[in-house]
């Protein structure tokens, strides 16, 4: 009976041991290069997996063993780093709000479709454009003229007097800035893709140049087909069909991460090139929080949403696929008051992401 309760102990210590190490590749994932391991790169995906079983270790063995649980306890720390950006624990302070206070939003619209239900004729994304009080909007996949006319757009939005937009390869994409502060430039941000890109802008706010980078990085291209395959799997987890459909997803994860690289790497490159004390990184990066793309653009900048928000802020909705794949970075010059992924409108793929900024004395 001894040698069999040995037995069960080294069992769960080995069993330990395989999660501690799962987790750790999780939470240092995002140190691997997309090109060289882009599988391994795609890890931080399951970061929460892994997080669940090291707390289930926790537990587990403080009816077990007690002094056993410190070791996936440290190991959760190990990896603090990435739990945080994961499941930010946040701290607003809207109550200090002031006249030098920008509220910045960015949101992947889709093109911009009308969902179920309008608002008096208006399009649901535009009048939650207008009413959104934001001194600042970076939008990506906006495509004027499919559903509503530029004309209406720009009639809509007509507290934003300035504005600049882009369109990617033959229309299919573009991306928008409106601002109640003076545009003062607009470039494009060089890399290869076809449907997919960066803009940088340079904004006048009182006597301060903001330079604004607005992304939209390459997608993970996943179809319709792919995301009903996701979604069979998890209502019908069958071990043949999981296997198959799990390697088919990965792969093409993979992919996309590797092609997602190097534009990171431009964009990175466009921010320590243009390095300004006030400065704003936003858009659709297609990463998560624990990913090479996080980490590479946020280099240097703050995440809103992990120093003023809370939670895991899935900002991707479709599927049953919930990630925090939409991302704003400030530089040090700014005070983080208050981030939040707006779930109060559901028409695009999307959750608008929006924060408010203080300039510092």
């Amino acid at each position: 009976m001894k040698i069999f309760g040995k037995l069960i102990k080294l069992i769960l210590i080995g069993v330990n041991i395989v999660i501690a190490f799962g987790y750790l590749l999780c939470a240092y994932s995002p140190y691997i290069r997309p090109q060289s391991h882009p599988i391994l790169a795609c890890a931080g995906l399951a970061i929460p997996i892994f997080i669940f079983l090291n707390l289930a270790c926790i537990i587990g063995w403080l009816f077990i063993r007690r002094r056993y649980s410190l070791f996936s306890l440290v190991v959760l720390f190990m990896g603090f780093g990435s739990l945080r950006a994961y499941w930010p624990i946040g701290f607003a302070d809207r109550g200090d709000a002031a006249s030098d206070t920008i509220k910045f939003l960015t949101y992947n619209t889709q093109g911009m479709p009308w969902g179920d239900v309008d608002k008096d004729g208006i399009n649901p994304i535009l009048a939650y454009l207008k009413e959104s009080e934001a001194d600042i909007i970076c939008l990506q996949e906006f495509i004027p003229g499919i559903h509503v006319s530029e004309k209406v757009i720009n009639e809509t939005l007509s507290d934003y007097p300035y504005h600049e937009k882009v369109a990617f390869g033959d229309g299919g994409n573009g991306m928008a800035c409106y601002s109640r502060y003076p545009i003062l430039s607009a470039e494009r941000i060089r890399y290869e893709s076809a449907m997919n890109g960066s803009m940088l802008f340079r904004l006048k706010v009182g006597e301060d140049t903001l330079v604004v980078i607005n992304n939209h990085l390459e997608s993970n291209k996943l179809n319709s087909h792919d995301k009903e395959m996701y979604t069979e799997m998890l209502k019908k987890p069958e071990e043949e069909m999981v296997k198959e459909n799990s390697k088919f997803l990965l792969r093409k994860l993979a992919d996309a991460v590797a092609i997602r690289a190097p534009q990171v790497d431009s964009v990175a490159l466009a921010i320590r090139r243009n390095e300004s004390p006030y400065m704003i990184v936003c858009g659709d990066f297609n990463d998560s929080p624990v990913s090479y793309a996080h980490r590479t653009i946020g280099k240097g900048l703050n995440d809103a949403f992990i120093n003023a928000g809370g939670g895991p802020g899935f900002s991707y909705n479709q599927s049953l696929l919930y990630f925090r794949i939409d991302h704003i970075f400030a530089s040090d010059a700014f005070k983080i008051l208050h981030c939040e992924v707006d779930r109060s409108i559901r028409v695009s793929d999307h959750y608008p992401v929006w924060c408010l900024l203080q300039k510092k004395k």
